[in-house]
């Protein structure tokens, strides 16, 4: 199969690695020039230093070619990007599959499947779960979950799945997207906890209670409770909140050492997603009539300054 990946960050290369080594040609589109060409020419990305670009991967800075021949699309720019990118290519689009990969919500709130949505023809998927680019990117066991049309996500996960990359199949679109952004919000905070040294007592209650807000949303949202237990619920909540790949934990844990956001943000090669979720969140806490004192807490303390462990107490 021809497949075309949107972005060439970390997980849009690991994603293009394990798929060309099922045997289907991967054309991968990188926004920034110089990075599509040394990618092409050295067949490396430098945000995952140690994956091999296979002679099946092609990358360009240019979409329209990137684009031709596609009959999978895999959208994988960061959250806030989705919604530009994909008005850039619609115009050269057909009908096929769109899987979006990234993870949060669009400038206004809105969930990225209905973004996307509206200037495709072909169906819109969802592939979220405890996925490292670094692992997957390595052919490291993984479980995944696909999110869309139960029978079209039957036949995509042929394509996309291996002996070391299982692939789950799920019809609950609204709540695979609402955790995929808002665990980002919990990997911050328990990064946060970890630069303060507040212990593993208080990280199991953030990762706890965090899970029942993230599930508080989606079921206010109309999203199905048994999503929340799952890989792309609890599963990808605990890498997030625990794994040294994780970039939101990395942000947290900086400023729980007592960095300020700006700087440690300035410094980085990747988005942390969680940041942006965070003030997305606040407003959904509104909008839905919720009452989310661990998400309030964070921008609290990312955005006002605020002592942790006060947040903590006065829970």
């Amino acid at each position: 199969m021809n497949i075309t990946i949107l972005g060439g960050g970390s997980w849009g290369t690991a994603l293009a690695v394990h798929l060309a080594g099922q045997g289907h040609l991967v054309n991968i589109w990188e926004f920034f020039e110089e990075q599509a060409r040394e990618m092409q020419e050295l067949r490396r990305c430098k945000l995952l230093p140690d994956v091999v670009l296979s002679s099946s991967i092609t990358v360009y800075s240019q979409m329209v070619p990137a684009l031709k021949g596609a009959e999978l699309v895999l959208l994988v720019v960061p959250s806030d990007k989705v919604e530009t990118t994909i008005r850039a290519a619609a115009s050269f689009l057909w009908d096929q599959p769109i899987v979006i990969c990234s993870k949060g919500f669009s400038s206004d709130g809105r969930l990225l499947s209905e973004v996307v949505q509206e200037e495709v023809e072909g169906e819109v998927y969802c592939l979220y779960g405890p996925t490292h680019a670094e692992e997957v990117g390595r052919g490291m066991f993984s479980g995944i979950v696909l999110a869309g049309n139960i029978n079209g996500a039957k036949e995509l996960a042929k394509v996309l799945q291996n002996e070391v990359f299982k692939v789950q199949v799920c019809d609950d679109l609204i709540g695979v997207q609402i955790c995929a952004a808002l665990k980002n919000i919990f990997a911050v905070f328990i990064g946060v906890l970890d630069g303060m040294k507040l212990g593993d007592n208080a990280k199991a209650y953030v990762m706890t209670q965090g899970l029942e807000e993230i599930k508080l949303v989606g079921e206010k949202m109309g999203a199905k409770t048994e999503t929340f237990y799952g890989l792309a619920g609890l599963g990808d909540l605990i890498v997030t909140c625990t794994s040294t790949h994780s970039r939101n934990r990395f942000v947290g844990q900086e400023v729980g050492k007592g960095r300020k956001l700006d700087e440690v943000l300035a410094g980085m090669s990747m988005v942390a997603e969680g940041v942006t979720a965070v003030k997305i969140a606040v407003k959904l806490q509104d909008k839905l009539g919720l009452d989310l004192p661990l998400i309030y807490g964070l921008y609290e303390i990312l955005f006002e300054r605020k002592d942790p462990l006060s947040i903590l107490k006065s829970l």
